[in-house]
């Protein structure tokens, strides 16, 4: 599967707007109100926001146009056929007119100087191509979690090819899918890659290591909320699992080669054993079967090598 491209805007045909976001949303009216309209207090005026709907059943559509009527900045966009994250990031980028795309999701808390300062650091230094804030994780009510501050004092500035090598260390990855991008980078690199699904902004981040730097805010200006217990992705979800572990085989190929490719890749699938077979077992201690009984399938057919034997034994 291929990541669509982005078509340049001519800036001489319509004012651009200096940021763009782009709020991928589905049944939660509530919650995206509130953070659309944070982002619309934002100390930077001159933006767009692009609230773009994967097909929503609850009154999401209504409340959306409801912004888009008091506010001309609101755009809401609903596509034809309901295709998941992808689908609407990428439909609402192709939509939007401004010189950097800010993601923003329809549930988490945006402080009011998000977008400046992460537009700041665009502005200074021409050779970043995405910047990520310092946050926090919360609960799914807002609730701060102690063990989940990330305000990691990264220089403002990285190089690129190094931040990918960062990146590729270990797979948690140390940069929110709720960054702000140029759009010059997006056109060089392409949009989102369906293969990917909901971690497609991992993949994102290390293909625009290859074509520019990356900035770093260092303050704590996005508030995180966890998924509501009932949401598809809650709690430890094997697909999204096999979506990282495959970019990071994908980028482990890309940026090693020779020797050094080959003990990083034995590094990596060592970590990835170890980690699959803790989920596994943690699965059991919780007495989770449903997590267990998707992870024994999953691991019989993709595990590494304990974890696919632990799955066969128990």
């Amino acid at each position: 599967m291929t990541a669509p491209l982005l078509n340049p805007v001519d800036p001489m045909i319509e004012p651009q707007p200096l940021v763009s976001v782009i709020m991928p949303t589905y049944n939660r009216s509530e919650l995206m109100a509130q953070s659309a309209q944070m982002v619309l207090a934002q100390t930077v005026h001159n933006l767009e926001l692009i609230i773009s709907d994967d097909q929503s059943t609850d009154d999401t559509p209504y409340v959306a146009q409801a912004l888009a009527q008091s506010d001309a900045r609101v755009l809401y966009h609903r596509p034809a056929v309901k295709g998941g994250i992808n689908t609407v990031i990428n439909e609402g980028i192709g939509l939007s007119r401004g010189k950097y795309i800010q993601i923003c999701h329809d549930h988490d808390i945006y402080m009011p100087m998000l977008s400046e300062k992460m537009a700041d650091v665009m502005e200074r230094h021409s050779s970043v191509v995405f910047v990520h804030p310092g946050r926090q994780g919360c609960d799914h009510e807002g609730n701060p979690l102690p063990h989940a501050y990330f305000v990691m004092n990264y220089p403002e500035v990285t190089d690129g090819r190094a931040w990918r090598r960062l990146m590729l260390r270990r797979l948690a990855s140390p940069v929110t899918a709720l960054s702000m991008i140029r759009r010059s980078g997006l056109e060089q690199v392409r949009l989102f890659d369906p293969e990917f699904g909901a971690c497609s902004d991992i993949d994102m981040w290390m293909r625009l290591c290859a074509v520019g730097d990356v900035g770093y805010v260092n303050e704590l200006l996005l508030f995180v909320r966890g998924r509501e217990p009932n949401h598809p992705y809650a709690g430890f979800n094997w697909e999204i699992g096999d979506q990282v572990i495959r970019i990071h085989r994908k980028h482990l190929k890309i940026t090693f080669h020779g020797i050094e490719y080959c003990a990083r890749k034995l590094a990596r699938e060592w970590e990835i054993d170890r980690s699959l077979t803790f989920d596994y077992l943690n699965s059991i201690r919780h007495r989770n079967w449903h997590d267990h009984d998707k992870g024994r399938a999953y691991l019989r057919q993709r595990g590494v090598f304990f974890s696919k034997l632990v799955a066969y034994l128990l």
